[in-house]
């Protein structure tokens, strides 16, 4: 079992179908860390309903904090865990917080587990694309943190275009023109799953 799923948003229309991709019952030992996208400045509410979901799957709920600086108990965390989520943000500070705090390396490495389900969604659905240039467009977020390299975790090979809906047809088509990647959109209420053979 080896999954990636990615998502703009939980909502009432796709959130247990999400959850169930996230949590799969091939999973027996389920282990799940929660990574959000600004650290120990993440709501509680956030936390709070994903350690719900966690217990209502029978997994073991780790929160990590990517605002501490290379610290080995947090990618302890990552790699004990086989279900990961990122969470949406402001997707600069996730991709300069993951550099920083050396979560970034350890990302790629859990991906290399033989059973691990990592899931991402809006900003942490971004990041584990090639690039997060897509985020320089209006109506995406703003670089608070003025990072140069753009450069994602690569976990997989197209770009994502969350919140996706028809009135950024315009947007998305000049920015596919000068992309090097394919593009996949997500409206609110999709998903993407990519399911590996073993």
């Amino acid at each position: 079992m080896k999954r990636i799923v990615l998502f703009s948003q939980p909502t009432e229309n796709n959130i247990k179908q999400i959850l169930d991709l996230i949590f799969p019952e091939e999973i027996k030992r389920k282990v799940f860390a929660y990574l959000p996208a600004d650290g120990a400045n993440c709501p509680k509410k956030y936390v709070d309903q994903w350690k719900k979901y966690a217990k209502n799957y029978q997994a073991k709920f780790k929160y990590v904090d990517n605002s501490k600086v290379n610290t080995s108990s947090e990618t302890k965390k990552v790699l004990e865990a086989n279900i990961l989520v990122i969470a949406g943000g402001n997707t600069f500070t996730l991709l300069h917080l993951l550099r920083r705090s050396g979560l970034f390396t350890t990302i790629k490495k859990f991906t290399e587990k033989e059973e691990f389900v990592i899931a991402g969604f809006s900003a942490g659905a971004i990041i584990l694309s090639p690039t997060i240039k897509i985020c320089k467009l209006p109506s995406f977020d703003k670089n608070v943190v003025g990072i140069k390299d753009l450069t994602g975790l690569g976990i997989v090979n197209f770009e994502v275009f969350p919140h996706y809906s028809e009135d950024k047809k315009e947007i998305l088509e000049k920015y596919r023109k000068m992309a090097k990647n394919e593009v996949k959109t997500i409206t609110n209420d999709e998903f993407l799953v990519i399911n590996f053979q073993k």
